[in-house]
């Protein structure tokens, strides 16, 4: 699967264009806890938005949620100061939390913060969910997944201060807060409309009584994690961890990873997960293939292994960047860690199908459930 080329940073604190105060990672744990009836959920296009907890998707065409996107010129910063200005900046007196774009492209942050409660701009908190590390240690945090537009500062939400505290209640302890983030340049997808024309592939699930049909919850372009290039043609499906992965076509297996337990929505498991990457056989000589498992409890198979399709090969899990149980199925023409993505199609009994978030999907194709 394409890595992310950064990992989520440690720093210090610096100050730009005062009173913003600059924070990552690697902050201590607060006990921000306020409570108030209404709770914001996110929303999405082609993502299945109660698959998310604790997720919210700020996208500039889907983002009624956040404060503002103000949009800001470089021209107008000095040498200095365009230096000082850091990508993730929080007024530590309104409490506001922000991403500054001050590039001529895009920018993809992924934000999570550590039991201190957000509230966004119809002043609702936004609704937390849960992440485990792989040493066992569980935490309530929320996490939000920003595409900022070049020369823009996208103002997404308040931090809410600790009920507790011997300053102002008004103003955030910085010092308490916990904080992780990632932050890129949006890496885009060379060739979105690649398809992959030479090969049908069977379902990568095995249904039965319990488990007549499986709901696609992130179809391609999702704009939860499908949304650049590594992922943009990924499928993501909802199933109860061992869940029996069928190989897709006769393969060998070129890859396999399961020694992580971490799970949730946390920054730092996008860097951390388990998967069976498969080289699909019987393909043209100049178009191989390759078919990735993603977040699986388990493998059943060992590097070099020959599968044939429909063959068990593994259990489904919840490993990784994973919000709830599901699997993540993508397709590459390389296995090179940063190859993109390209589309493929499932054989259905109403013909070759593409999954798309909110329906359901089985052996035969699209299912009612």
């Amino acid at each position: 699967m394409p890595k992310p080329k950064s990992k989520s940073k440690k720093s210090s604190q610096k100050k730009f264009k005062a009173p913003y105060v600059y924070r990552e990672e690697s902050q201590l744990a607060s006990g921000g806890n306020e409570e108030k009836p209404k709770v914001s959920s996110p929303c999405s296009d082609n993502f299945v938005a109660d698959a998310g907890p604790g997720c919210h998707i700020a996208h500039p065409e889907s983002s009624d949620w956040i404060l503002e996107w103000e949009a800001v010129n470089a021209d107008d910063f000095d040498a200095d100061g365009l230096s000082d200005i850091p990508d993730i900046a929080i007024d530590p007196e309104s409490g506001t939390l922000t991403v500054c774009n001050l590039n001529q492209y895009s920018l993809v942050a992924y934000i999570t913060v550590y039991e201190t409660r957000l509230r966004d701009a119809q002043g609702r908190l936004l609704e937390q969910g849960s992440t485990t590390n792989d040493e066992g240690e569980t935490n309530q945090v929320t996490t939000l997944i920003v595409l900022c537009p070049p020369e823009t500062f996208a103002h997404l939400c308040v931090l809410l201060p600790q009920e507790e505290t011997d300053k102002p209640t008004s103003q955030i302890d910085l010092e308490q807060l916990r904080l992780e983030s990632d932050v890129q340049p949006w890496n885009q997808h060379p060739d979105p409309s690649d398809v992959y024309h030479d090969l049908i592939l069977a379902f990568p699930l095995r249904t039965d009584s319990t488990n007549p049909s499986f709901l696609c919850t992130q179809g391609i372009h999702g704009h939860l994690t499908h949304f650049f290039s590594g992922n943009l043609h990924a499928i993501d499906f909802q199933c109860p961890v061992g869940t029996p992965l069928l190989a897709v076509a006769d393969a060998v297996v070129v890859q396999v990873q399961d020694h992580h337990e971490c799970t949730g929505i946390a920054v730092t498991n996008l860097f951390h997960w388990n998967s069976i990457l498969l080289q699909v056989k019987n393909t043209p000589p100049d178009k191989p293939l390759f078919v990735e498992y993603v977040h699986i409890q388990s493998a059943s198979v060992s590097v070099g292994d020959q599968v044939q399709a429909g063959q068990v090969i593994g259990a489904s899990g919840s490993v990784g960047f994973s919000p709830e149980p599901h699997l993540h199925f993508a397709a590459y023409r390389s296995d090179h860690p940063t190859a993109p993505t390209v589309q493929v199609s499932f054989a259905g009994k109403r013909g070759p199908y593409i999954p798309r978030a909110h329906e359901w999907y089985n052996d035969d194709g699209l299912a009612v459930p």
